[in-house]
């Protein structure tokens, strides 16, 4: 019997046992990522942020970049609001201090030298700087020409000048690469904060995938959180939830954690690496599938812009704000906490396969499995990421808060259209956690 078969039979019939990565990074290894940063605050807000989740990536570069709105200068041109990049160096430090607890908690945490090895100055000198090849730009070369196939994300925190300084190297030197630099490149540019996309990047390699975060979207954690956050999420954020949960009595990283009164100041940097967290939501798979970093829109052949404000639904990254908030939280606990005080996440994995294709009015038998590293009580939940799906109805899960659900494909969906059905386990630790598994449905003919 094949598997589409199977998984159309009655509901009665129980699953093989098939378990399947939950997204193309667990499929490949953990996910190459580059930073380039402006060095603003809250770029170093988020950096703080991003270093607790260091496990989660291949590191390949940390570079210090420039923007509209941050750069050095020289001897002709006097800098701009310039940080110095000695910041970067000081965060590595407090990491440092921290990485023997970080370590217990989970595998995979880069030692301090192993970061450090990887920090490179870019093209500082002015906004949108990208006439000669630099440190920083030459690393992110030389990783794009690594015969490794898979994505490279390159997050511009700031200006993508150096990203585009360094594309400008590999079109001068290598032009017999570009195809297959195109293929592997994965932008994510945190709004436009020089022109070198569209004056360099767009023009000369059209087929990059560029994932453009606008401000309705990435504002949501950025400065004007405050007006854009619903009232619910906003304890988050405050001053109360922040000094009780991170800001106080955990850690030296966490100590240079850049707060505004012990509030949340800005991040609006951090939706480029939330997106490729790896919290089973699949969102680094497809722009159009969404998680915390946001979902996209195709508005040009390869470049995707967020949805926020182009199209309805919840909103692309607050919608996830307490799960990150509390993530981020549980991650702070662990450079203060022994294994046994911590909380940590929920295993997740689906029964079946995670890609199913089945015609109108077949019913799917939806199951999946969880453990708890730490012995809490596990809740599941069944629901339809309706607005990532291209079938444009309600959709209803039968008995969604169980571990085995069913789903009817609509009777009315045409060969083609996609349901996106998401199961996520929540645990009662503190702060409670939660991993997530997409399946994605896909209307085949009668």
């Amino acid at each position: 019997m094949n598997k589409c078969g199977a998984l159309v039979l009655a509901t009665t019939l129980v699953f093989l046992a098939v378990t399947v990565p939950a997204s193309a990074a667990d499929a490949t290894g953990r996910p190459r990522v580059i930073v380039t940063t402006d060095g603003e605050v809250d770029d170093r807000c988020s950096m703080n942020r991003f270093l607790l989740y260091a496990n989660d990536w291949d590191i390949r570069g940390l570079i210090h970049s420039s923007s509209k709105h941050h750069w050095k200068g020289n001897a002709q041109d006097p800098g701009h609001r310039w940080n110095d990049v000695s910041w970067l160096d000081e965060q590595l430090a407090a990491y440092e201090a921290v990485y023997p607890q970080l370590k217990q908690h989970a595998p995979g945490y880069p030692t301090a030298d192993e970061l450090r090895s990887q920090v490179f100055v870019g093209n500082i000198e002015l906004e949108g700087d990208m006439r000669e090849a630099t440190p920083g730009s030459n690393r992110i070369v030389e990783v794009l020409l690594e015969k490794d196939p898979s994505p490279v994300w390159l997050q511009a925190w700031g200006g993508a000048n150096t990203i585009a300084r360094a594309l400008k190297t590999i079109e001068e030197k290598y032009p017999n690469r570009i195809e297959e630099v195109s293929a592997k490149a994965k932008i994510y540019l945190i709004t436009h904060q020089d022109n070198t996309y569209d004056t360099y990047i767009r023009k000369q390699w059209p087929n990059v995938e560029v994932l453009l975060s606008n401000y309705p979207s990435f504002g949501a954690i950025a400065y004007g959180w405050g007006k854009l956050l619903p009232p619910d999420e906003k304890k988050y954020f405050g001053r109360v939830w922040m000094r009780e949960n991170l800001l106080k009595n955990h850690g030296p990283l966490l100590d240079l954690y850049e707060h505004k009164e012990l509030r949340f100041r800005s991040e609006g940097d951090s939706p480029a690496f939330l997106h490729v967290i790896n919290t089973g939501l699949r969102s680094d798979e497809h722009p159009t599938y969404g998680g915390w970093g946001g979902r996209f829109y195709q508005a040009k052949p390869h470049l995707w812009r967020s949805v926020d404000g182009k199209q309805p639904g919840p909103h692309s990254i607050s919608r996830w704000a307490i799960d990150f908030q509390n993530d981020w939280a549980a991650r702070a606990d662990w450079c203060v906490k022994d294994y046994e005080q911590a909380n940590h996440h929920p295993v997740v994995k689906l029964r079946h396969e995670q890609d199913v294709t089945a015609p109108p009015g077949a019913n799917i038998m939806l199951e999946a499995e969880a453990s708890d590293p730490d012995g809490d009580t596990l809740q599941y939940q069944w629901w339809p990421y309706q607005e990532a799906g291209t079938y444009p109805a309600a959709l209803t899960i039968e008995n969604a808060e169980a571990q085995r659900a069913t789903f009817r494909v609509p009777d009315d969906a045409q060969p083609g259209q996609t349901m996106h059905l998401v199961c996520t386990v929540s645990d009662n630790g503190t702060p409670p956690l939660k991993k997530h598994r997409r399946v994605i449905v896909t209307c085949g003919p009668e």
